[in-house]
């Protein structure tokens, strides 16, 4: 745009010795055109200059060394023409903190693509800073401080963790409190304050003595699994490659589990990857406050993980 303004005031200031030393007509309407050229230029542009905005998307997970990108959308609400469109990008992770800036095509609702850097495992976080609409010509630009926030979360592959024995090897089944219906059941021997209705006939028959349904049901969770901080990018590869083994492990069984991150107070249930994905994007982000996702916790908890990076190399 510089450039653009430059070269406008040098043919502004030929055109003008043009008109002195050619004082006909042309020469005067020529002046004066290029004159009003700024004003069509700032007119002509500025409806559609108010009436960018932009989108960002990207996928909230990757896998480490795979593609992905950060897609920028220029939405247009006016049809009106503009030259570009310039975005004010910061990007923060773990251990890196940049800025960047990138223009877009400023034809009908256009895609730009940005390549995610998935050799950086963890979170990192787009920020839109600011949004710069640069007239048709060139001439003028408009600034406007805009706040807009993507979170991506790249995954390394999982690694099994230390005292992989320790880990719960399948789901145990309790008695239902207050019986009723329940998908899984035992055959019991008949108690005194059993209901008549849970007495299974055809196996009391079978023994020649009362025997009753009794309905099974998971015990609630009480499963906790820590994870330390990490102090650099070894540890949080082997950190979050362990966590990674950890969840599809427990949710394969059907073992949902919490998670605590550090001495963080935020504590989350985990029933699907995608919460603690979640959860892990909260609680790394600076700009996010603490907060406590489960105010029904557990008073104590009859299994606890501590994933940590201690060994790392």
């Amino acid at each position: 745009m510089t450039i653009r303004r430059i070269i406008y005031i040098l043919t502004l200031i030929l055109v003008f010795f043009f008109y002195i030393l050619y004082p006909p007509w042309l020469s005067w309407y020529l002046f004066v055109m290029l004159l009003l050229l700024p004003l069509f230029d700032l007119l002509i542009s500025l409806p559609g200059m108010l009436s960018k905005t932009i989108l960002l998307s990207a996928p909230p997970i990757l896998e480490e060394n795979a593609e992905g990108s950060l897609i920028i959308t220029v939405v247009h609400l006016k049809s009106f023409p503009i030259r570009c469109v310039g975005l004010r990008l910061h990007m923060i992770g773990d251990d890196f903190d940049s800025k960047t800036t990138v223009y877009c095509s400023a034809g009908a609702d256009d895609r730009t693509e940005i390549p995610i850097d998935t050799t950086k495992t963890g979170l990192t976080i787009y920020q839109l800073v600011r949004l710069s609409t640069i007239s048709l010509l060139g001439l003028f630009s408009l600034k406007v401080n805009k706040k807009s926030t993507v979170k991506v979360f790249v995954l390394p592959p999982a690694v099994t963790p230390l005292n992989s024995f320790m880990l719960p090897r399948g789901l145990t089944l309790r008695p239902k409190p207050g019986g009723g219906f329940s998908e899984e059941h035992d055959i019991r021997e008949y108690r005194s304050g059993d209901s008549i209705r849970s007495v299974h006939w055809k196996i009391s028959a079978k023994y020649d003595e009362l025997m009753v349904r009794e309905p099974l049901v998971p015990p609630n969770h009480s499963r906790l699994i820590h994870i330390m901080k990490w102090n650099n990018r070894v540890q949080k590869n082997l950190i979050l490659g362990r966590l990674r083994y950890l969840t599809d492990y427990l949710l394969e069984r059907d073992m949902p589990f919490y998670v605590k991150y550090a001495d963080k107070e935020s504590v989350a249930e985990v029933t699907k990857e995608d919460d603690l994905i979640e959860f892990l994007s909260d609680v790394l982000d600076a700009e996010s406050r603490d907060a406590l996702y489960c105010p029904n916790l557990p008073t104590r908890f009859a299994w606890v993980y501590q994933v940590d990076g201690k060994d790392a190399a």
